[in-house]
């Protein structure tokens, strides 16, 4: 598996867009699919804020991470964030998900940034296992979440 910069491979957006809309749609309804993929093209920085990384193996597309200015409208004093965490079901329980949160948390290192978060209404554990500490659990777009950050000094 290689982690690349969507930057890199601009093809991938329509799919990976398709897959984040399937994947979280539900929690913005009023996203279309078409919005998606436009953020999506939007976010496509290198070394900076925002980065979107895919995973690649043999040339097709495992997951997704990205590094963006704000995820949560109602924390708009948490800055910056890890989101779009994403791994093709066929794929996950294999480390893809574990090497993208990796990369990302590098990435802010690597930009100076002192803290990092994100929130998840699902995969607390999972952050948790990477060293992610929980910040407070509250209700957010209709769903019970879990708001967590790391240090990446």
């Amino acid at each position: 598996m290689r982690i690349a910069y969507l930057a890199d491979h601009p093809e991938l957006i329509p799919q990976l867009a398709r897959l984040h809309q399937a994947q979280w749609g539900y929690l913005r309804p009023e996203k279309s699919l078409e919005q998606r993929t436009e953020q999506l093209g939007k976010a496509c920085g290198r070394g900076g804020i925002p980065t979107v990384v895919v995973a690649l193996e043999d040339g097709e597309l495992r997951g997704s991470a990205m590094l963006i200015a704000n995820d949560m409208d109602t924390r708009p004093d948490l800055t910056p964030w890890l989101a779009g965490v994403y791994v093709v079901a066929a794929y996950r329980g294999r480390g893809h998900g574990s090497v993208l949160v990796r990369r990302i948390e590098a990435e802010a290192q690597a930009l100076g940034v002192p803290r990092l978060y994100l929130y998840t209404p699902e995969a607390a554990d999972f952050y948790a296992r990477l060293g992610w500490d929980v910040e407070e659990r509250c209700e957010y777009l209709g769903r019970r979440v879990v708001v967590m950050s790391k240090s990446c000094t």
